[in-house]
């Protein structure tokens, strides 16, 4: 529905023209009837109007003083001037102001139809713009986040040598080659604000420094900060931590004083995410419970700043080199279950334990981190073997954990859970296929005949299109598309072995609603027609059928 406004001081004109567009196009178009510019001012203003039918010469004011006005308001509405004069001077002004068409009287019945439809393409055209323009920033927008959680996956569960990661900085123009992580905690997260929640904590980071926001993993969220690092050490610090109590003094304001915020030292090295991560986590577990900023840096000291009318406390680590230590204790620890080392696994749990114990003030505090670990080591088991997920379950970890009253329980319960990771990971390395790639073969093959893309298989296996694009040419050396596409024209000269079928039944069998595009990539890969292969594969066999 298009709403026209038909604006003339000479009631028989407005009359024709709305029995004109009346006729033409039925229960199409709403009509406004405005005597003067001034009533035509005052309805523009009370109305979304798409297209304006203006006289020029009116009382009081007139039709291009009114265009002017209503142009500054409703820039996208068509505007087409009415004049009983066809002078050259009022075209060029009416133009001038944005005018569509400029019409002398008596207007042709035909050319106010034809101009009426104009108007109408042109709006669909403009308004088609700006819809798929918000579809695309809103695609890129989707994309972008699941871009941003698998680097962020990937950089604190995988100790690989970086190279990956570097791929995913560069999709996002990041250059910095210095980065920290901080680890952002929000206290009493429900699952029906989570994603309100979300978004808000995104666009406050974003607004503040070019980062990549990974997603909720319980009621933390991980962000990975570039950070250009410069010789002078008291300056980038000063830089790092003025950045952070920004976006701390926003969170607290717009959403929680409780929220803590725990921040790595300056890393330069891609390979040592997780590192940079496992401290910003060991840095959130020490900030203080009321809410504030715990910096992994040699400055020991602790004060209270207000920033913005909110008071925050910055805790800095009291023996910082037990905490370091604590933290490559961890790093090693999922770095050993991570490549499957059973043995490695049990020993290095204990080093880490042990280095915790030293930092830690209560049982409380072990716990926690225990459970973070557990949490790490159960995702990177799950991530490689799908139906260990479901054993993994965590339906009594919380009551177990808070049983254990001594390290010596912490470990009898969670060092053969550990070990056991390390081995699902073990056996997942010595197969000869990732299970994921496993699961998605077995989908094509199961759905030949349907229409098949990389979101619908990524779906199947709950992981994303990019991931999945990436996993299957590390597995397998080629994309998806080729090889659901080798799959379906082997399947097709299976079929073609018989005379069960017509030509037109395999095409459907095997995904291909054109016959002709069938018969051409088939030709295009063994050299001759389906119906040709038919032949000669019959000739060759005595002429016999293959009903297999």
């Amino acid at each position: 529905m298009y709403n026209i406004l038909l604006t003339d001081d000479e009631q028989i004109v407005v009359d024709s023209l709305s029995f004109i567009i009346d006729k033409n196009f039925p229960e199409q178009a709403r009509i406004f009837k405005a005597s003067s510019g001034a009533e035509a001012v005052s309805i523009c203003r009370a109305d979304k109007i798409d297209i304006i039918f203006m006289d020029i010469n009116m009382p009081g004011l007139n039709g291009l003083e009114a265009v002017g006005e209503i142009k500054q308001f409703n820039p996208s509405c068509v505007i087409i001037i009415l004049s009983a004069f066809d002078r050259f001077q009022y075209a060029q002004e009416a133009l001038a102001l944005g005018a569509y068409r400029y019409l002398t009287k008596p207007v042709n019945r035909n050319l106010v139809v034809q101009t009426v439809r104009n108007a109408m393409a042109l709006i669909d055209s403009v308004q088609g713009k700006i819809a798929g323009d918000i579809e695309i920033k809103e695609k890129l927008s989707f994309v972008s986040s699941i871009v941003e959680s698998d680097f962020i996956y990937s950089s604190i569960f995988s100790a690989d040598d970086g190279r990956d990661r570097r791929s995913y900085l560069d999709y996002f123009k990041i250059s910095e080659e210095s980065f920290y992580y901080m680890c952002i905690e929000v206290p009493c997260v429900t699952s029906s604000a989570r994603y309100d929640l979300y978004m808000t904590i995104r666009d406050i980071i974003s607004s503040k420094t070019n980062s990549i926001t990974g997603p909720f993993m319980l009621n933390r969220i991980a962000v990975y900060v570039p950070f250009e690092k410069t010789d002078d050490a008291e300056d980038f610090k000063a830089r790092q931590q003025d950045c952070v109590r920004a976006i701390f003094s926003q969170l607290a304001m717009k959403i929680s004083s409780r929220i803590k915020i725990g921040v790595s030292s300056v890393f330069t090295d891609l390979s040592e995410t997780v590192a940079a991560y496992n401290e910003a986590v060991l840095s959130v577990q020490n900030a203080p419970d009321s809410g504030g900023i715990f910096f992994m840096t040699n400055n020991r000291e602790k004060k209270v700043e207000k920033n913005d009318g909110i008071a925050f406390q910055i805790s800095e680590p009291q023996g910082e080199n037990a905490g370091v230590l604590a933290v490559r204790q961890e790093q090693r620890l999922l770095s050993r279950i991570m490549a499957g080392d059973i043995s490695g696994t049990r020993n290095q749990a204990s080093l880490w334990l042990s280095a915790i114990e030293e930092i830690s003030g209560s049982m409380d505090e072990i716990r926690s981190a225990v459970f973070r670990v557990l949490v790490n080591a159960r995702d990177a088991a799950s991530e490689v073997n799908e139906s260990y997920s479901e054993k993994a379950s965590f339906n009594n970890t919380f009551s177990k954990l808070a049983a254990c009253n001594s390290i010596d329980e912490l470990q009898t319960y969670t060092f053969p859970q550990f070990t056991e990771c390390a081995a699902v990971i073990y056996e997942s390395h010595n197969q000869k296929e990732n299970p994921v790639i496993v699961k998605v073969k077995q989908f094509i093959e199961s759905h030949l005949s349907e229409d098949l893309s990389l979101e619908k298989a990524a779906s199947v296996v709950n992981v994303n299109p990019f991931y999945l694009s990436k996993l299957f040419k590390d597995e397998t050396g080629g994309n998806f598309v080729d090889f659901v596409t080798a799959l379906r024209l082997e399947k097709a000269r299976e079929f073609l072995r018989s005379e069960k079928y017509s030509i037109k039944e395999i095409s459907h069998e095997t995904g291909y609603s054109d016959q002709n595009y069938f018969s051409k990539i088939f030709r295009r890969k063994y050299g001759m027609t389906p119906t040709e292969y038919r032949n000669a594969f019959l000739v060759n066999n005595g002429g016999k059928r293959n009903e297999k």
